[in-house]
């Protein structure tokens, strides 16, 4: 953490220069209500989740939900994993406008160069509106890469498709334009970058393994909000795409990285969301690599 209340985590996956830059860590009283994550509609009961909660012991309510841009030095240039909610950012109410759209700052602070590729795990608003928050690329030298899948699925979808995200995903994907590059899974889109099914959250989502001289970080973007996902993996939520697919792809992702003991990088815990997933049982936990100060 900086002085300047920016927060940059600097680290390497084998020859990879790596960093999380926060693009906003919101605290209370901003923090989302877990129950409006978890809700008797996406099927977690009340009584459950209250019962869930004060298994924990923490006396918590809300979430910790920070914005973790991950960035990877590649031998192609530098990539950005996933852009947060962009300057100017209104929809979460004005309070709410100051907190994000950081990760241009921390680019810079962290002295890092132009991004070369901007690559997404899906196009909800919180992960690509910080590549197109001006109205247009905020990094105009930038690739961007998604999967084909959710190109397509935000290029057609019907009107009851999750539409509060239908805008913000069609809108990124008339400014990416021409640069914008799909993939599939089980593809090497940049050297030492992977993709990795994830599919569910929506009809693309990817995780990406980063992988050199045998070192490997997996990182999972929207697979788990917060642990309670992790020691509840059927816990879906209402931003869920396809529920059934959504908790198959957590449960095979999450069993994957404790089974190989893999650092993980998750988008939406606590800066910098850098860890590893225990098993327990038929369930997981969550064991931070780093805390930050």
């Amino acid at each position: 953490m900086r002085d300047d209340g920016l927060l940059i985590h600097r680290f390497h996956v084998g020859d990879l220069a790596c960093a999380v830059i926060s693009d906003g860590q919101p605290g209370p009283p901003l923090e989302p209500e877990l129950s409006s994550f978890f809700t008797p509609g996406s099927g977690v009961p009340e009584p459950e989740l209250a019962a869930a909660v004060a298994a924990e012991g923490l006396g918590r309510r809300t979430l910790t939900c920070g914005y973790n841009c991950l960035c990877v030095e590649t031998p192609d240039g530098l990539a950005v994993i996933d852009t947060g909610l962009g300057k100017d950012f209104l929809g979460y109410g004005p309070y709410f406008r100051p907190l994000v759209g950081r990760l241009p700052d921390g680019l810079r602070a962290a002295g890092l160069p132009e991004p070369a590729a901007v690559v997404l795990t899906h196009l909800h608003e919180d992960h690509v509106r910080g590549a197109v928050w001006p109205g247009e690329p905020a990094y105009p030298g930038a690739v961007g890469h998604v999967h084909a899948a959710e190109l397509a699925f935000w290029s057609s979808a019907a009107e009851s498709a999750l539409p509060e995200q239908r805008g913000p995903a069609r809108e990124a994907i008339r400014v990416l334009g021409e640069r914008l590059r799909t993939f599939t899974y089980d593809a090497e889109i940049l050297p030492g970058l992977h993709t990795v099914e994830a599919a569910g959250h929506t009809p693309g989502h990817t995780a990406y393994l980063v992988r050199s001289r045998g070192e490997r970080l997996l990182c999972l973007g929207d697979t788990f909000y917060d642990p309670l996902q992790l020691s509840h993996p059927s816990w879906r939520t209402p931003w869920d795409w396809n529920a059934t697919r959504s908790v198959r792809s957590r449960r095979r992702l999450l069993a994957l990285a404790a089974a190989e003991n893999l650092l993980v990088h998750a988008y939406h815990l606590p800066f910098p969301g850098l860890g590893r997933i225990e098993r327990h049982g038929d369930t997981f936990r969550w064991r931070p690599n780093v805390v930050a100060a």
